[in-house]
């Protein structure tokens, strides 16, 4: 294993400890007035996970949120999220997308604005996530009214909490994480890269795109 796999998976390693902690206290601070609670830390700690590095990374983020969602739910006795199909495949897409959802807006604003694509790609990750999470349930677990599911479901307290941190928190964990791996703060790689229109080239971005 050469010296930055090794830092990576390290990283990685630091990321799910992290991860589990944040998701266990934020449970047992609202375990008595809201159930499920607000994951209003940890969801936007897995959607930055997910996008802060490459493509083959990006199932990293919402595939520890959901193990440790999956774990935390026989302690607790979360019965629904007992199912991996629940707990952790919904999260591991939506993680994935995340990732192409900021690469497709990086790549229409040319790596600029850096911070406000990345707060907006959060925005609708947060979103899927709710949607993708709600589905499953809807297929393998208990059935009822799906759309009418997610529209109280957006409308409610913990989507409200969990919306607002990722746009506000996930800009600043990306730029914590890109700088705790030695990366460039420019994300996603190849998306603000831009073809000349005579030579076909590619051209570099721009210093002040590059640097903040």
């Amino acid at each position: 294993m050469n010296k930055d796999r090794a830092h990576t998976v390290a990283f990685i390693g630091v990321m799910a400890a992290l991860m589990f902690v944040v998701l266990t206290l934020e449970t047992y601070v609202f375990i008595y007035f809201i159930k499920p609670s607000p994951a209003f830390l940890s969801i936007p700690l897995f959607i930055a996970l997910s996008m802060y590095g490459d493509w083959k990374h990006s199932f990293i983020g919402g595939t520890v949120f959901g193990c440790c969602s999956f774990i935390l739910s026989f302690i607790v006795g979360y019965t629904v999220f007992y199912n991996p199909l629940i707990s952790i495949l919904p999260r591991t897409i939506a993680g994935v997308a995340g990732y192409w959802i900021l690469y497709g807006l990086t790549a229409l604003t040319r790596g600029k604005a850096k911070d406000i694509v990345r707060a907006a790609a959060a925005a609708i990750t947060v979103v899927l996530h709710t949607v993708l999470v709600l589905g499953s349930m809807q297929l393998f677990s208990q059935g009822g009214a799906f759309f009418d599911t997610v529209w109280q479901t957006i409308l409610g307290v913990n989507f409200v909490a969990e919306f607002v941190c990722a746009i506000i928190l996930v800009p600043v964990f990306i730029r914590v994480m890109k700088k705790a791996t030695h990366l460039p703060d420019f994300i996603p790689v190849g998306a603000g890269k831009r073809k000349t229109a005579v030579s076909g080239a590619e051209e570099t971005p721009d210093k002040d795109e590059k640097e903040d």
